[in-house]
């Protein structure tokens, strides 16, 4: 449905023109949100339409044009040749080809050379080629494949073939090149069935302006001649739903749209960009599963985004809903080039080109492969981020950009820091890549003020929850040759008390105001917001105790709740969580959204991390270590537990039990899984004994809600 219609209707007018849908009583009508529809007569064979569901539109009313049931004798052989093909089933709307990338070609006498990214395997290569045979009968032919490996392959055909035949088809996919391969070099037009001669002329003409891959036509950001300008790319990253200014020290949508338009009417050459981890971490955000992040991002005219793995928190289906919105609603692209279905197809728009008075700028999308482990599976299920080659992936995606930009930036939520089991960064991809000009990174939540320097990329982050905000300065000369001068970063700080630092002292600015359009916005939406909190949600026969002094002292009946859900949700062997993550108790009776928010109010992911038994008495050590007194790090569990509080801090714990098995508090070999939160799994209340991260998941009080109204449903 992101295609617009009228690409579609100028698509079915040259097949119209091609084919003469009119003669051949086939009706053509768009419906739009993705939809239209051919009729065709009954006359035409169902069975011969239907294997062609598929195929693309020329080549299925190719099929509709020739008779239902062609007599053998009537039909050349060569004909038949054609006729027999039956093309395979690209999956509707990602047709890119292998691993999302079309087969290069280039034609001789006699020989087609094959080139593909040379990062697939030579075995799928193989393997494609094998399915062709099978489908077009080469060596009946006279064509012969020969695969070189390192990314070409060469297929030889008699040279009878019109080379000016086989010219015309380069960029079409390998099976229609064979197709055309098939047919007589000069066909006599006596000697060829009407319907025949359509599909041999159905050569696509030579297009006359630039054709950009997969069909993504430049944004024109600013038209006109210039001796050179300045560019401003302003940068955002892991924002987490830290929408309002305050929340955990951000400076807020409202007052940086209000800096925006100021810097707008001085600097109108901005490209602003946003690293992920974007549209899921509050209540405002999380409530509308991200959807307020998004029309906010549109009102401050974000250019584009790529996902982070907490994106991905909604599910997939509706991470892709949100990207089409964007397309369809908003100013901004969300960016995806290594993000693919299991077959190697893209799920979402790899880059986009933007074009400032004719200088072409190329934002290539690129997430972190380890969102799989970093997200709840069940969110990324059916989708891969080409983990193993996801290097090589994007230096064939940089070199074609260069074709096509003048400055190319890739926009990644990979971090600094190696978190997970693929172990690729973005200095990694910097060192291991050429071409890249500037890389604005997320997940890690690194503030790195002034940038840094690897294989002549810079790599740039600003933290996280709108502490700052990037901006980078490129200068463009007349010959569209471009510098980067400047990079630095905004924090939050001086933006909500501008005399703390240089707004004040060189521009006189002692105050930054909400915009007043967002200011309205976020109202409306917190309005929206206390009435969903409203919602009852389950009905509890007896008190939840989460009272302070409870909680941190002893296992509660509230807590021990918590643990399971944790556990039933995670798919742990057990929870450990601290007691001072649960700030409020449940009265009996009906409960709301709101009440269980204010159990659970903080913005935790629950964490499965691996453990030994000898760590899990350790965990369980340091938790219990300061009784009788309070203890925010006090130890939940759904661990039985024996230990006596009058023992040295150390010795407590005396047995452990995990359902009816003992532990032994001297095995440091076996593993098991703990589910905990993000906070205590990065070592938060002195909790440095978990092993390491397997999975990163939902959040902690949206779980709790589930497994409550299933417990004690209405």
């Amino acid at each position: 449905a992101f295609i617009p219609d009228e690409d579609v209707i100028g698509f079915f007018a040259v097949e119209n023109e091609k084919y003469g849908l009119g003669d051949l009583g086939v009706v053509y009508t768009l419906e739009g949100d993705g939809r239209a529809v051919l009729t065709y007569p009954d006359t035409y064979s169902r069975d011969v339409v239907s294997a062609e569901l598929d195929l693309l539109v020329e080549d299925l009313l190719a099929y509709l044009a020739a008779p239902a049931e062609p007599e053998e004798a009537a039909v050349e052989p060569e004909i038949v040749v054609v006729e027999e093909v039956v093309l395979p089933e690209p999956p509707v709307m990602k047709n890119y080809g292998i691993y999302g990338y079309i087969l290069h070609t280039e034609v001789g006498d006699g020989e087609v050379v094959l080139e593909y990214p040379a990062f697939i395997p030579d075995e799928d290569v193989i393997g494609f080629f094998a399915v062709e045979n099978e489908k077009y009968g080469l060596g009946d032919l006279g064509v012969v494949y020969t695969l070189e490996g390192d990314g070409r392959a060469v297929l030889t055909y008699p040279e009878t073939y019109s080379r000016d035949v086989v010219s015309a088809e380069l960029d079409l996919l390998v099976e229609d090149l064979l197709a055309y391969l098939a047919a007589p070099a000069e066909p006599e037009e006596a000697a060829v069935e009407p319907e025949i001669v359509v599909v041999e002329e159905a050569v696509p003409a030579e297009p006359e302006e630039i054709v950009y891959p997969y069909g993504i036509d430049p944004i024109v950001k600013a038209e006109g001649d210039t001796d050179g300008f300045d560019l401003y790319i302003v940068h955002t990253n892991d924002v987490h739903g830290r929408i309002v200014a305050g929340e955990d020290g951000s400076m807020g949508y409202a007052k940086l749209d209000t800096l925006l338009k100021e810097a707008r009417t001085a600097f109108p050459d901005i490209l602003l960009l946003d690293a992920g981890d974007t549209l899921h971490g509050t209540n405002l955000a999380n409530m509308f599963e991200g959807q307020t992040v998004i029309e906010i991002m549109d009102m401050l005219g974000y250019d584009a985004m790529v996902p982070g793995n907490h994106d991905f928190n909604y599910g997939y289906e509706r991470l892709a809903e949100a990207a089409e919105w964007a397309e369809d609603n908003a100013s901004f692209r969300i960016l995806g080039a290594n993000i693919t279905d299991e077959d190697g197809y893209m799920l979402l728009q790899p880059y986009q080109i933007f074009d400032y008075n004719g200088f072409k700028v190329c934002v290539l999308g690129l997430s972190t492969p380890d969102t799989k482990t970093k997200s709840h599976p069940k969110n990324t299920e059916g989708i891969e981020f080409l983990h193993q080659a996801v290097i090589d992936n994007a230096q064939y995606a940089i070199d074609l950009a260069h074709e096509y930009a003048d400055f190319v930036i890739v926009l990644g939520h990979m971090g600094v820091v190696p978190d997970g089991e693929s172990g690729i960064t973005s200095e990694y991809i910097c060192e291991n890549l050429d071409g890249i000009d500037l890389f604005i990174d997320g997940h890690s939540h690194t503030v790195m003020d002034g940038g840094e320097i690897v294989n002549g990329a810079m790599i740039t982050s600003t933290g996280q929850y709108l502490n700052n905000v990037g901006i980078v300065e490129v200068h463009v000369d007349e010959d569209n040759n471009a510098e980067i001068e400047n990079a630095f970063l905004l924090s939050a700080e001086e933006v909500l008390d501008p005399s703390t630092g240089s707004m004040l002292r060189y521009y006189g600015i002692n105050e930054v105001p909400d915009d007043p359009e967002v200011d309205a916005y976020v109202a409306e939406k917190n309005e929206e917001l206390d009435a969903i909190l409203s919602e009852v949600v389950a009905n509890i026969p007896m008190d939840l105790n989460g009272e302070r002094a409870d909680v941190r002292t002893r296992k509660t009946n509230l807590s021990k709740l918590i643990c399971e859900a944790m556990t039933a949700e995670s798919g742990a062997d057990f929870t450990i969580m601290n007691g001072g993550g649960i700030r409020a108790s449940l009265k009996a009776g009906p409960v709301t959204l709101g009440d269980i928010n204010n159990v659970l109010p903080f913005t935790n992911t629950i964490t499965v991390c691996r453990i030994t038994p000898a760590g899990i008495y350790a965990a369980l050590e340091h938790g219990y270590s300061l009784l009788p007194e309070q203890n925010g790090a006090f130890s939940q569990t759904d661990l039985s537990v024996v230990y006596s509080a009058k023992a040295p801090a150390g010795e407590r714990i005396k047995r452990v039990y995990l359902g009816d098995e003992l532990l032994d508090k001297t095995d440091d070999s076996t593993e098991y899984l703990v589910a905990t939160n993000d906070f205590m799994a990065a070592g938060g209340d002195g909790y440095t004994m978990f092993g390491k991260v397997v999975t990163e998941g939902s959040m902690l009080n949206e779980v709790f809600i589930d497994y409550l109204t299933e417990v004690y449903p209405l």
